[in-house]
């Protein structure tokens, strides 16, 4: 059960050599897939027309199994290309079909079978502008090429590295490498008091200021051993988030935030002071689409939010896997969240959610969205001054400037639907149009988007309830047979 919840990290790996192995593959389809079947059936109908007459020629039988091998051994290759992903936990890495050779027949190894990473160029010698990293294990090398990994994956893999192998050996020292990513500096060689959260570091201060922590570890226990960490989820703004065990055995999960080292006192207490405040106002709210706050404490100097635990996966994980949704089932979606958004924003004094993001809206079994992750969310004063936080593509331009109101929410609405409709991030600060990347959008959803994510205020939709009437009137005219049917679709794919 430990290790079905520990956190897995998926690190896409797409080798030239794969790569070329399925380009020929797609080449040759009208051999393999069209031409060989097509023989098989008649060397089939040969035996069984011979069958009947009482005698088999053996060598109709040997080119029958010959030609099934071969169309096997093809679709064994092309399956064998396209699996292009590392899976990363705590227990070790999970290496695609493709490095079973390589790596003995045995595709999961354990941490503890890494020996050392080398950073090579193409002449195979250490090199600071390296083409290729091995990773050797016992007994075992495998080399991987740097350009078959995007930056992100990259980066999450060292990540990775540093989490679960610290002090591993690495040449050339990452510190003197151009790998394109912020990650060199946060790994091992990297100089004394270098850390797993030294990325997070230097991106939270390149953009909010540093917010320097050592996130929890799973086997961490909280609130006097009720609480057991079983891993961390996700990390992002101001704080970690962690799936925990209670000794009841259910799960739920705590939200950690921190207060930046550079605080003085009088703000460290302030801030205390509104977490809690905050905390209490979040347990007070019921809505069967609203991930329910159960408690608040502080431990070792740091606030938690003990939130109720929402199986199924976040929207930005179901788009990654499934690709951009059609647009009925993203403006079903968008009722649901705005009649969530605006349960919040009717309350006295109203909620701005703030962090309104695919990461934040939760896929259930039935189809259906509901919102998780209050920890950005403040209650809202006309005179208070918000912190900036929440992801620089749904972030509008009023909240980059300190000052969160409730017409905010509807702006990152609008740019998770544009993620929704087109599977990519918006443009940071600046008016969503996803029919530019995705021509199938509606002219009519197109504009919805657009005017969610104005720049100017006076020009977005001024309430919750406005865009709510809007998004109702776009759903009106279609099919409720294909809507159901829609739904169900999604609700299996979940």
């Amino acid at each position: 059960m430990e290790n079905e919840l520990e956190p897995q990290i998926l690190v896409r790996y797409k080798s030239s050599s794969a790569q070329l192995g399925f380009t020929i593959m797609l080449a040759l389809a009208p051999f393999w897939l069209l031409w060989i079947p097509w023989v098989s059936s008649w060397v089939f109908t040969a035996i069984y027309r011979d069958l009947l007459n009482g005698h088999v020629e053996p060598a109709l039988i040997v080119l029958l199994v010959f030609f099934l091998g071969l169309l096997l051994t093809s679709l064994a290759t092309v399956f064998v290309c396209r699996q292009n992903r590392f899976l990363v936990s705590g227990a070790g890495i999970d290496f695609p079909l493709r490095c079973l050779l390589e790596l003995s027949w045995r595709l999961h190894r354990p941490w503890s079978d890494l020996s050392s990473i080398e950073f090579v160029g193409p002449d195979k010698k250490h090199s600071n502008n390296p083409t290729a990293m091995i990773f050797k294990f016992v007994n075992d090398v495998l080399p991987l090429e740097l350009a078959a990994f995007t930056k992100d994956d990259l980066q999450k893999l060292l990540m990775a590295v540093e989490a679960y192998r610290p002090n591993l050996s690495i040449e050339p020292p990452l510190p003197k490498l151009n790998l394109g990513i912020s990650a060199a500096s946060a790994l091992p060689g990297s100089g004394p008091g270098t850390s797993f959260t030294k990325i997070w570091e230097d991106d939270l201060a390149n953009r909010f200021g540093s917010t320097v922590f050592v996130p929890l570890e799973p086997g961490d226990k909280l609130q006097n051993g009720t609480l057991q960490v079983v891993g961390q989820i996700a990390f992002g703004g101001l704080s970690a988030i962690y799936l925990v065990k209670r000794k009841s055995g259910d799960l739920c999960v705590i939200k950690e935030a921190v207060i930046p080292s550079s605080a003085d006192e009088a703000s460290r207490e302030k801030a205390m002071e509104m977490f809690a405040r905050e905390a209490q106002l979040l347990m007070t709210l019921k809505h069967p689409r609203i991930a329910r706050v159960l408690d608040n404490f502080v431990e070792n100097t740091r606030h938690y939010l003990l939130l109720e635990h929402i199986e199924g996966r976040d929207l930005r994980r179901f788009v990654k896997e499934h690709g951009a949704q059609k647009e009925e089932m993203v403006l079903r979606w968008a009722r649901e969240a705005l009649e969530v958004v605006l349960h919040l924003h009717e309350l006295q004094p109203p909620i701005v959610h703030r962090d309104l993001t695919p990461d934040n809206l939760v896929l259930e079994k039935d189809g259906s969205v509901t919102l998780i992750d209050f920890g950005a969310a403040n209650e809202f004063l006309g005179t208070a001054t918000g912190t900036l936080v929440g992801k620089q593509s749904y972030i509008p331009p009023e909240q980059f400037r300190g000052k969160a109101v409730p017409q905010s929410d509807l702006y990152s609405l609008g740019a998770t639907l544009h993620f929704l409709l087109t599977g990519h991030d918006p443009e940071p600060l600046s008016q969503s149009h996803p029919r530019e990347l995705q021509p199938s959008v509606s002219q009519e959803c197109d504009s919805f988007v657009a005017k969610l994510t104005e720049m100017d205020l006076s020009e977005r939709f001024a309430t919750a309830a406005d865009a709510l009437q809007e998004c109702k009137k776009l759903l009106s005219g279609r099919k409720n047979g294909a809507s159901v049917r829609l739904v169900d679709d999604v609700a299996q794919k979940s």
